[in-house]
Formats: C-alpha cells, structure tokens, sequence
C-alpha cells in the first residue's frame, strides 16, 4: 500500500504522505501502537513513561518521552494522523491513516467469507511480530492484545474452513486449514477437515500424510492418540487408495523412455485454479498439480504463463508426469505471466523472496526446487540462503553466470547479448524460431504458433527485452560453494542457450552434485528429452533423501566502523538505539561489537546495503563519518553467532573504506542486479580461501533507472572486439596510491569474539 498507513499486523510498518519512511526508536515504535490500539483515548504522560521507561529515574523518563513524543509528532504531521498533546495527556487520531488493526477487527466481525478472507489478508501476523522491550509492563500489554487478535484470527479461519467444507470447496478449505493448522497445530477437528478436503481433490496420498502429522503431534506434544474418528477416516482413505481410482481421472502414462513407446499426448487437461499470494506488495501467482507425497516447485527461465502452459500437450505432458510422483507448484515469477506487471526489474533476492511467500502459502516445508534456465539461480540462491527449507535442487539447462568472463568463456559477450535481443524484438508475435530453444520441434507448427502465443501473454515485448537482458547480468559463481543440500544438474550435450560445460561448472562447485548428461539438442523441458529428463527426476527425487541440512546458511555480513570528531570514547553504545532502529528496519542481526564499531548479519544483501546507506545519513548528522563494508558468503552459525570466510572478508574489505564510503564486493553487487544501487570499482584484494582475487565497489545510494548500473570499462577477449566482463584490467593494486593512508591502527574483526571484547 503507498498511501498513508500504519501497520502493526506482522510487524511495525508507517509511512506518511510522499514522504521518507520515518525510523522510529523502538520505544517510540511501542509508543505508537499503545496509543494507536486505544485510538482518540487520552494515555497520561505518567502512565507512559512507567510503561515504556520503568527502569530510568523519573526524570530520565520524561525526557525520553519527550524525545519520542517530538520524533512522532513530525512524522506524523505529514501523514493525515494526529498526534494530539493536552497538558499531561496525549493521543492518537488516525483520521487518515490507513490501520490495519482497526481493518482487521472490522473485517473479521462479519459473517461474509469474503470478508473473512480479506480479513486475513490483513492479518500478516501478530501484532509487532518479532518486536519485544525489556520493560514487564508494556510487555504484558502486548501479550494480552497478540492473543485477543490471534484468537479473531483463529476463529475468522475456523469459520472459513466450516464454510468451504459445508460447500464443498476443498481447494479453499485446504488453504484455511492449513494456515489454521500453522497456529493450532492439535486442532484435531481441523486436520480431519483437512484430510477430507485433500480426499475431495483426489490427493489421497496427501491425506494419508496429514493423518501422519496429526498422530505425531498429538504424541509428541500432548501424548495421545487421534480421536476414534480421526482413526477411522484415515482407514477409509486407506482404503479408497487400494481402489482403481475414478474413470473421469487421467492416467499418467508410464515414462516412454522406458517403455520404447512413443509419447501419447491427448487434448488439453483441464486448467488447475490459480492463487494469488502477496510478497512485498505484489500479487504472485501460482498453481498446484499432483497429489504426490513430495514437494516440488518449478521456476521456470525467463517468462512464463500459468494458464497457457497447458496449451501444450508436451508441456502439459511433463506436469502430469512430475504430478504423478509430486505435488507441483508452479509459479509466474514478478513482472511475468499471471502475476503483477509493471514493477520494475526485479533483485534475485526479491524474486527468491516471492517464491518463500507461494511456499508459505501452500504449507510447504521442505520442498525440492526445480530450476530451468534462467530460473536456476533464483534456486540457487535459495537453497544456499533458506537449506532447512531445502529438501533437494534439481537444475536443468542453468548457468552460474550470464556474460562472458575470463574465466566464464562459454556464456555470451555483450555483443552477442543484444543481437539476441535485436532478434527478439523483430521477431516478436510470429511463430517462434525453435532453432535455439528446441530444434527438434521446428517442423511442430501447433508447437511454434503456440510457443509464440505463450510469450505473448507472458510478457510486453518492452518487459520480455528487459528481463531478457537482465537475466545476462546474473552471476551467482560466488555462492555455489555455500549449497549443501542434494544436488541434480542435467544438461543436454547440444544445448544452443547453455553449454555442457556451464552444467560441468555447476557440478565441480556444488558439494556433491549429481551430473547427468543427455543427449540431444533441446534447451527447454518439454523438448525431444522431456521424458528422460522426468525419469532422472523422478529417480532423484523419490530416493532416500537425507534430513534437514545443518547449520551452515548464505549470508550477507555488514561491518562498520564510526569515526569523526563528533565521536565519543564509545559511539556504539551512545547511538545504540538507532544502531537497533536500522538493524530492525532492515532485518539484520548484530552480532559482534567494540567500542567504535560492529558486525551484522542479513538474509538479503540489499537489506544490508539499504541498512548502511541509513546508518550513514542518520549518524551523519550527528557530525560522524561511517565507514562499511558488504560481503555475502557462507558461514556456519553458531547460537547467537556467526563464524566463517564471509566474516573474515567482510573485515578486510573494511579496511580498503574511506570515512562516509560503503563498498561491497562482487559477489554482493552480482546478487542485487535490479536493485537500483550504483556501483563503481573500487579496487581489488586477495585472501586465502579464495581461487582468485576479489573485487570491490563503491556503493552509491541513489537509485538509478530500476537497474545496478555498473561504471567500470569493458576487457577484449581474443575472440570478440568487445566482452561483457566489468573489470578494470588496469587495475592491479587494491589501493589508490593518490589517497591519503588511512591510520593502520584499526583494529580487524578477526580480533574480536561473540561477546564483543577483544582477545587480545
């Protein structure tokens, strides 16, 4: 939403009227929401204080409640609220704001399913999710209005599930029970109503599995058995699975490949319905097929069309069969398909965020992720960020880098890029050329004139071009090493878009991969090898895959160091507040600290960038310079740490940041393509552990035209007059020889522990 609002639902979110997100020390967040829950209703200055500043003298007290009260008055002046002061009284008018609280309870009164579903559409989660003060009082408050609300919400769902199941809408009913389950997971009733509508969809295989975790949570946490008639509906189910299933059903065949036989493709399957899930905003859409015991997802490369993609009785072809063995999820990733349009080129990181958003939509767990093409990154960096999620990766057809590069020479330069995209764009709306994505379907005109439509409908010929070429700046060499979940890569050895030897890459630097090489010539999976390719899946995937990954997880690191003549024996603790302010904004965990500076750990490089860029305008005005630096790679944690190269690194890299810069390094820049951050090199360095030497850029703050905009100078390859590396060949040392020397008395990272002391 772009209007005035305050959200509270799932956590703290305000914005005013065209203005910049005001940040809020956490008191004055906490101040906000006890107010805003009581809206119009005078709160003593007194009872404010004890709530929120207990512990500090009553002095210290009033003084910061004047602080946060001054701090919300300005950024609610712009935004339609008013924050209304009387003498020792104040209060919160929310005349117009957008609040989500009040919308919700609204909402979740009615009898209406539809608004009962708009309702928990509001609710995103509990009230100030993740947000919590060391102050008995205020905490107490909060844990009575999370429960009251959670309780609106458990009973909205309930009612949902009564409704769905009373009319027989088990597609509906699956999505309520499920996400009631999440909340309530001994809630018996509700995983009967469950396992029937499961039944209703012909997914007896997923019911069956509910039973399973019905019975397992009842022992583990109340030691009991199902009730009598949870047991006898899991025998009915048991039962109806024995039988031939409905003649109105379709068969999947048997694979071909191992039966000799030609492929059997009949009329056009009927269309699954598609849902809708909300990720920062955008609607993505998705589909479910199949009613096998695993969970898979298939990214598909470069555009898509959920409703489309069964015009194809090949593609169609290969979901029946992956059903077969699989519950299939699909999804037309931002700015494609189905989902909303128009957004502006997407990060990788926001688009893998958006497949989390389907995954918990659909109650999925543990899910094998299946890559195509350009989807294959996207995957990539998934399983490397998100492994308990992670039961296997399976990538067809992917690469690891999009340009050309010294040591990347099968992908293409530049040059090649837009002559490429020069075909596309003249080309676009005719029947499509299958020379390069499946020459084995060229003479197939239903297969050209369909394809052709397919593209059509998946994207703007402007957005097909953009995300094309967007698709070529992708690298993500730097976080192979840090995937250590199953690994299946199979390439085709004639494949004209992705060289054999781009699927070998990926094998020799996935711990573990599996390779398989096909022969033929078809890029895409419905091709020529569309069965081969299921089976090798299929004998993958159904195998005896190994637990949950341990604790090694992608991560991006963000150390900082505060200097300046403003800057106090301890800046860190004097500026901890809002040291906190940005690190909650932005998602990121502190880890380590000393006396002038600290290290934080993120899930999203962008949220790490966007976190020093703030820290850096805010403490600037309180005359200090911020000196940081970016490094994403794999570390293993360790309770409340973090330990490994990528701590390291980022450390190092710190060194080489002048007063007021913020540099990153490759591996970051090559993970938020689509961001809107500029980078400019910087220089680079070598450290152990490391094949090569490592890049680094200045990062500057203001946003370009919705993509990384790169200023650095192009190398010659000897087989092209120009080629797509973006490094500077001139550039041999890591320093600038015309910049001052910076004070070497820093003190690395590497010498502090946990707990933030030296160990010298």
């Amino acid at each position: 939403m772009t209007g005035p609002h305050l959200h509270l639902l799932g956590g703290f979110d305000f914005a005013g009227v065209g203005a910049a997100v005001p940040v809020f020390s956490r008191k004055a967040r906490a101040m906000v929401a006890y107010l805003a829950l009581q809206p119009g209703h005078s709160q003593s200055r007194e009872k404010l204080a004890t709530l929120l500043w207990g512990v500090n003298s009553e002095t210290q007290a009033r003084m910061s409640l004047r602080q946060a009260v001054s701090a919300v008055r300005k950024a609610m002046h712009a935004s339609g609220g008013r924050f209304m002061t009387d003498g020792d009284n104040i209060a919160l008018h929310l005349d117009g704001l957008d609040f989500d609280v009040l919308r919700f309870e609204a909402l979740a009164a009615s009898s209406v399913p539809e608004d009962l579903e708009q309702a928990l559409l509001v609710y995103r989660g509990d009230l100030l999710d993740g947000f919590g003060l060391k102050e008995e009082p205020f905490e107490d408050w909060l844990r009575i209005e999370r429960e009251r609300l959670r309780a609106m919400a458990v009973a909205a769902l309930d009612r949902l599930v009564a409704h769905y199941s009373a009319t027989n809408h088990p597609a509906a009913c699956v999505l309520a029970a499920t996400r009631l389950l999440a909340m309530e997971p001994l809630r018996e009733d509700i995983h009967r109503a469950l396992m029937r509508a499961y039944a209703a969809q012909g997914r007896i295989n997923l019911a069956l599995k509910q039973y399973e975790h019905c019975r397992d949570a009842l022992q583990r946490e109340l030691k009991l058995q199902p009730e009598p008639e949870t047991r006898h509906l899991h025998e009915d189910l048991r039962t109806r699975r024995i039988t031939p299933r409905a003649a109105s059903r379709t068969t999947v065949p048997a694979s071909p490949a191992r039966t000799g036989e030609r492929p059997a493709f009949g009329s056009e399957p009927i269309r699954p319905p598609t849902h809708y899930v909300k990720s920062a905003g955008i609607n993505i859409a998705y589909q479910e097929t199949g009613d096998g015991p695993i969970d898979m997802i298939y990214v598909q490369g470069w555009v898509s069309n959920l409703d489309l993609a069964w015009g194809s009785p090949r593609l169609s072809h290969v979901f029946q069969r992956l059903g077969s063995f699989c519950r299939l999820i699909r999804i037309d990733k931002r700015g494609t398909g189905l989902s909303d349009r128009n957004v502006g080129l997407p990060t990788l990181e926001e688009r893998m965020e958006d497949m989390r958003a389907v995954l918990d939509a659909v109650g999925s767990k543990r899910t094998v992720l299946f890559g195509g093409s350009e989807g294959g990154p996207m995957c990539m960096l998934f399983a490397a960020t998100y492994p308990e999620r992670t039961a296997a990766l399976v990538l067809n057809g992917a690469y690891a880098s999009g340009r050309w590069s010294k040591d990347y020479p099968w992908a293409k330069t530049s040059e090649q890029v837009e002559e490429d995209l020069a075909v596309v764009e003249r080309d676009w709306g005719a029947a499509a050329d299958m020379s390069n994505a499946a020459p084995s379907l060229m003479s197939d005109t239903f297969e050209r004139e369909w394809f052709a439509a397919y593209l059509r409908n998946s994207a703007s010929p402007a957005d097909a071009i953009a995300l094309w070429r967007w698709g070529t700046e992708i690298d993500v060499r730097d976080i192979l090493p840090a995937i250590h979940v199953p690994t299946l890569i199979v390439q085709t050895t004639g494949d004209r878009w992705v060289e054999r030897e781009e699927g070998r890459y990926l094998a020799t630097h996935i711990e573990g991969a599996r390779y398989v090489e096909l022969a033929g010539r078809d890029h895409v999976i419905w091709g020529e090898n569309s069965d081969r390719l299921v089976d090798e899946i299929q004998a993958f995937v159904t195998g005896a895959l190994p637990a949950a990954p341990g604790e090694r997880v992608l991560v991006s690191v963000l150390s900082v160091e505060i200097e300046g003549s403003g800057a106090s024996a301890d800046p860190i603790e004097r500026h901890a507040e809002d040291i906190r302010a940005e690190l909650l904004v932005a998602e990121g965990r502190q880890i380590r600290r000393s006396a002038s500076g600290f290290l934080a750990a993120f899930q999203r490089p962008t949220r790490s960038i966007q976190c020093a860029i703030a820290l850096r305008h805010r403490l600037r005005q309180s005359g200090l310079d911020v000196r940081a630096a970016v490094h994403a790679g794999e570390c293993e944690e360790r309770g409340d740490d973090f330990t490994g190269i990528a701590i390291d690194l980022s450390s190092r890299l710190l060194d080489h940041a002048r007063p007021g810069e913020i540099i990153a390094s490759r591996t970051v820049r090559d993970l938020v393509v689509g961001s809107g951050l500029t980078f400019e090199e910087h220089g680079e360095m070598e450290a152990s552990g490391l094949p090569g030497v490592l890049a680094f850029f200045t990062v500057d703050g203001h946003k370009g035209e919705g993509r990384v905009q790169l200023r650095t100078r192009t190398r010659p390859s000897p087989d092209s007059p120009r080629c797509g590396r973006r490094m500077n060949p001139c550039r041999r040392s890591f320093r600038d020889p015309s910049r001052p020397a910076r004070n070497r008395r820093h003190r690395s990272w590497r010498r502090y522990g946990p707990g933030g002391s030296t160990s010298e």
